[in-house]
């Protein structure tokens, strides 16, 4: 291995090169000595305990660990610096799509190259139809993992990094919705049954699924008519178990902490929901489940109500009734296309959607706004043609 003293900036660094096999590799590390100042000594001592440290990392040899196992490692130390619901996502993805195919084929960190990564995405786009959209959040979470090893002077380089990965191009996300005759039947059917509660809410106010799940009554002001919507449920696990939901007394982002009104039908509908639910805790007696007693999403024993299972069974009782097949994440963009297209601006839509940005919003629902320009035309052409 040899380790040069290159200026930079106005900074020394050093320039470590060495062969792994029949491959030469380098390494660019700053030492963060001004080259101004006779700093030459500091920097050549600094010279040496680089190079002395990188030939015992060489030494000790982290070819040795997979890919597959580097990430899994990465996975434990990014747990600290994200929301639990961050990692759980990064945990799933990594360890159910990533690394059963980078263990598979025996990858080493080291030997990681750019046309590797590529071959995945290849095949989880070929073999596994998985979406464009879906390989940028491969790759975002592959990026972020390399990083982390290059910044800790694991690898030379980062192999995913821009210009060495070609990816597909986005789809233009477009959500579908209802129309108002279609979101009345499907509020209709709905009755009696486990999902009536989510849709319910779901068709007011378009929160995220998490959201609605976590509505409690303590946030339900019946004085002063208003839904305070500041925490989510997530899964923190996997299969869909019960045991692994949790309450979190946040939101999404800042953004998506917000207040709605209560116009009277959805107060009554909310004042009957509560006096029922009263009488299912005293029918059930020591059978009901205390431990969601302020969540407004429980069935008749108490048991909070899993996201996963209201997007599991909400397709089979369009089904059943011959609706028409949208995602219960699709009755979000109802609720706002249903606003814009009875007047509300792309601004009362950000605000009540709890977008962070206005772009968001914009870009979400620009085929409504799209429609909307086409009436103002129309508009402008009766004013113009007098009639």
């Amino acid at each position: 291995m040899t380790a040069i003293l290159r200026e930079r900036n106005g900074k020394y660094h050093v320039q470590l090169a060495w062969y792994q096999g029949k491959e030469r590799k380098q390494k660019s590390v700053a030492t963060g000595i001004p080259v101004k100042g006779n700093n030459k000594r500091e920097a050549e001592a600094e010279r040496k305990r680089i190079l002395s440290a990188w030939e015992e990392k060489v030494a000790v040899n982290h070819s040795d660990i997979l890919f597959s196992g580097y990430l899994k490692e990465w996975l434990e130390t990014a747990k600290y610096s994200v929301k639990e619901n961050t990692y759980h996502e990064y945990k799933q993805m990594i360890e159910r799509r990533i690394c059963p195919y980078f263990e598979e084929k025996g990858i080493t960190l080291q030997d990681l190259k750019p046309y590797h990564i590529q071959a995945f995405y290849r095949r989880k786009m070929d073999i596994d139809k998985v979406s464009a959209n879906t390989i940028h959040r491969y790759h975002s979470t592959i990026h972020k993992a390399l990083r982390n090893a290059y910044e800790t002077d694991r690898i030379a380089e980062n192999p995913a990094r821009k210009g060495k990965i070609t990816l597909p191009q986005k789809e233009q996300f477009r959500g579908d919705y209802y129309t108002p005759d279609e979101l009345r039947k499907l509020v209709d059917v709905a009755r009696d049954t486990k999902l009536e509660v989510p849709i319910m809410l779901e068709s007011w106010f378009g929160m995220r699924r998490g959201e609605i799940v976590g509505v409690r009554w303590s946030s339900i002001n019946f004085e002063t008519k208003t839904l305070y919507m500041n925490g989510t449920v997530t899964d923190k696990g996997s299969g869909s178990r019960s045991e692994n939901l949790t309450y979190r007394n946040y939101a999404k982002t800042p953004s998506s902490i917000r207040t709605f009104p209560l116009e009277d039908d959805i107060l009554l509908y909310l004042k009957a929901l509560r006096s029922k639910q009263a009488a299912n805790r005293l029918l059930a007696g020591r059978e009901y489940n205390q431990q969601w007693g302020d969540f407004v999403c429980v069935d008749e024993m108490g048991n909070l109500i899993h996201p996963e299972y209201i997007s599991r069974t909400f397709p089979i009782l369009l089904r059943k009734h011959g609706l028409r097949k949208i995602r219960f994440h699709d009755l979000r963009h109802t609720n706002a296309t249903l606003l814009l297209e009875q007047g509300a601006s792309l601004k009362e839509i950000q605000v009540w959607m709890g977008h962070k940005s206005f772009a968001t919003t914009a870009d979400t629902y620009a085929h409504v706004q799209a429609s909307a320009k086409k009436r103002l035309a129309e508009t402008m052409r009766d004013i113009l043609a007098n009639k």
